[in-house]
């Protein structure tokens, strides 16, 4: 399998909409919304997005943003969205996009690298674990 892993451009957002269905089936997505958020973080210096090419299709994205973190004393590299298409999982794809994106977050000069992952998806966590992270804490939400 012969996949491109290139930083994304506002043309990826169609293709990184249908990934975002599958990350969060049930969940009412505001595509407007979304391609601000899409559109904002291409151009923030602090965040990357990645998108895994199959073909001139994207078939993967995922975006980190480089934060300063006390408990890690530096810089962390923190993962906010990670998604192989579900047709293409179990290839080696992720593992692939994450090791560009270990790369990536090495050259700004990052410490660390998390990310968080929802209760259910627990074949994304056995993934993660895999590779070589470790589950340190919970995260905590409320709504502003």
């Amino acid at each position: 399998m012969n996949i491109i892993i290139r930083n994304s451009k506002l043309e990826d957002f169609a293709d990184v909409i249908l990934l975002f269905k599958q990350l969060w089936p049930g969940k009412e997505l505001n595509e407007n919304d979304l391609m601000i958020v899409f559109s904002r973080g291409i151009q923030l210096d602090n965040d990357e997005y990645l998108c895994v090419e199959l073909n001139g299709k994207v078939i993967g994205f995922c975006s980190f943003a480089i934060v300063n973190n006390f408990w890690q004393e530096g810089q962390i590299a923190y993962v906010y969205a990670m998604i192989i298409d579900d047709s293409l999982r179990g290839q080696g794809i992720g593992t692939e996009l994450l090791k560009k994106t270990f790369d990536k977050a090495k050259l700004r000069g990052c410490k660390k690298i998390e990310l968080d992952s929802g209760f259910p998806r627990e074949k994304a966590h056995r993934f993660y674990e895999k590779i070589g992270f470790e589950s340190r804490a919970y995260l905590f939400s409320k709504d502003l």
